[in-house]
């Protein structure tokens, strides 16, 4: 033979040997994603890969017979992006590393049990649905690989197969906590020598995105409402006020909060695929209330539908804890309605009531967070849990302590619930005059003292110091450098205040503009205007510019809604009310 034919012979060797996987791989193999999970949450614990509420949706494999050949036992492995949350049932249902070797039941290859730790329902495990034609025979086991983020799939072996197939694997869950973006799967064989082959598509999409639970949380209404509530007479968006004398100023208040995603939001049915299967949780808010006062309750109502707007139309949720105090300050949103194609607004009513010796004598705010709940810190067992085959120590298996699903804590927030504002009265003289024989004369009443009483509506009496804040306008015109001045016990011009230099409940103060001035230690002559500000509730006013002979003209003085809670700022967002 010359060298020639033989080379020629060795590359045809060569050829077959390369050629060898193709042409004994008699199934091909192949992973469709079906129904896949639309849009998730980003913080979510236990991510379903598949279509929520869809009865056994998840990863459809299909075996497609090229010819008839002998099978051998082969490991397919799916591989997900996330840390797997779930378990498969079995006595034998984990592994580490993976196992290359079939039923080794030693060494670092081996299968073990790692049961169902605390919270992990057993009840909707990992499992193989719907196993036909080359796959009806095989163990129906699947196996977690709980380092690699796999499930390993043993696929049957046969004599002389000649039938396709195909399976769904589902009931898998994902930690979705640092993903973003779509989610997908890929295939994989522990080998290509026993008739199996990866053929196309090896891949596919299990979650479309990933969104945050709560995609806004603010003061304000749902779609369709301008009042709280809808109800007529009610008031429009805002939070409550306080005044720090214990009155209330605004007894009601609304927030909202706004869905990330259209299938954010899940009943407890929604939350899983198996069939007649309940899995423990609703997708759950839990609101967090912050700096509630002693003696402050915010009350929350016990049911949420927001029916009127037509795109809340099918949400509705209960509210266990509805009674908000310094000692009991959260409350957890069970959403029992929701629609998964739209994105809903929920708005949560709720009132104020104060006590007679609640703490609010100092201005703040009391906010609200709002996360997704349940919350668990991880979902994995971090300390060992035995010992495995060949002496392995067992650790990282999923566990979760307040069930499925849970979440990791990101709270959206804060936002202010309650504003306590210092009890006082804004009031504002547009004019006021010093020249020549014209003075203007002011007459302040504390009108918290009158015949009504606390039971009947009455003002709750107090006194308070009043200050003054002068804006002159110069000779030439121009704003000129303003000044104040606030009285006291050694700052007490004209007559009715106390010796504090407070005007008590039922009293009233009469000063001339000229006197104040002396007081502030401004001399010469004033026009301008003047904010007064008075540390007590009820403040009503009149000025009088007189020549003191034969000129006199009186008006009262306007009273402004608190700054505070009204802003006097520009936009449509801002309000000044101005009254008598």
């Amino acid at each position: 033979m010359t060298l020639k034919s033989r080379l020629a012979g060795l590359v045809t060797i060569l050829m077959l040997f390369a050629m060898a996987p193709a042409v004994f791989a008699q199934v091909s193999i192949t992973i469709i994603p079906d129904n896949q999970n639309s849009a998730d949450i980003n913080t979510n614990n236990n991510a379903l890969a598949a279509s929520p509420g869809q009865v056994n949706s998840g990863v459809l494999v299909v075996g497609s017979l090229i010819a008839t050949s002998p099978l051998s036992t082969t490991v397919l492995r799916i591989a997900y992006p996330g840390a797997i949350t779930s378990l498969p049932s079995g006595a034998t249902n984990c592994t580490i590393g993976g196992f290359s070797t079939i039923n080794v039941t030693a060494g670092t290859g081996g299968a073990f049990s790692c049961g169902f730790p605390n919270g992990v329902p057993s009840n909707d495990p990992i499992r193989i649905v719907g196993a036909s034609g080359v796959f009806a025979s095989m163990n129906l086991q699947p196996l977690l690989n709980t380092t690699s983020q796999r499930v390993e799939i043993q696929l049957p072996s046969s004599a002389s197969n000649s039938s396709s197939g195909s399976f769904r694997l589902v009931g898998v869950r994902l930690n979705a906590n640092g993903l973003s973006g779509a989610q997908t799967v890929s295939a994989s064989l522990n080998n290509t020598v026993n008739n199996y082959l990866i053929g196309s598509p090896s891949t596919g999409t299990v979650i479309n995105s990933l969104n945050p639970g709560i995609g806004n949380f603010s003061i304000g209404l749902a779609p369709g409402n301008s009042t709280i509530g809808g109800v007529t007479g009610n008031p429009g968006a805002g939070a409550a006020t306080v005044f720090t004398n214990r009155n209330v100023a605004r007894s009601q208040g609304a927030f909202i909060l706004v869905e990330g995603c259209a299938s954010c939001w899940r009943t407890i049915s929604q939350n899983g695929n198996n069939d007649g299967v309940l899995v423990p949780n609703s997708t759950q808010i839990r609101l967090t209330f912050n700096n509630v006062p002693a003696g402050v309750t915010i009350t929350l109502p016990s049911a949420v539908n927001i029916g009127t707007a037509a795109s809340n139309s099918s949400l509705a949720a209960t509210i266990a804890t509805t009674s908000i105090t310094t000692s009991a300050n959260t409350a957890v949103i069970n959403i029992t309605s929701t629609a998964l194609t739209q994105i809903e607004t929920m708005e949560i009513d709720y009132t104020v009531t104060v006590t007679s010796t609640a703490s609010v004598s100092t201005p703040g705010s009391v906010t609200a967070n709002a996360t997704m709940f349940p919350v668990s810190s991880t979902p994995f067992d971090t300390a060992s849990t035995g010992t495995g085959p060949g002496g392995i120590t067992l650790t990282g298996v999923p566990t979760e302590t307040n069930g499925y699903p849970t979440f990791t804590d990101v709270e959206a927030g804060p936002i202010t619930v309650i504003n306590i504002v210092p009890a006082n009265t804004t009031l504002l003289m547009p004019y006021a005059v010093v020249i020549g024989a014209f003075d203007t004369g002011l007459a302040i009443a504390n009108t918290t003292a009158d015949p009504f009483g606390s039971g009947n509506g009455g003002a709750t009496p107090s006194n308070g110091t009043i200050t003054l804040s002068f804006f002159p306008t110069t000779a030439t015109g121009g704003a000129g450098t303003p000044f104040s001045l606030t009285t006291s016990s050694t700052v007490k011009p004209g007559v009715g205040l106390s010796s504090d230099g407070t005007l008590a409940a039922g009293a009233t103060w009469v000063v001339l503009l000229s006197q104040l001035l002396t007081a502030a230690g401004q001399t010469g002559l004033y026009q301008g205007y003047i904010f007064i500000q008075t540390n007590f509730l009820l403040a009503h006013a009149t000025a009088t510019i007189s020549d003191f002979k034969t000129y006199s003209l009186t008006s009262n003085v306007l009273v402004l809604s608190p700054p505070s809670t009204s802003a006097r700022g520009g936009g449509t967002s801002s309000a000044e009310s101005l009254g008598h």
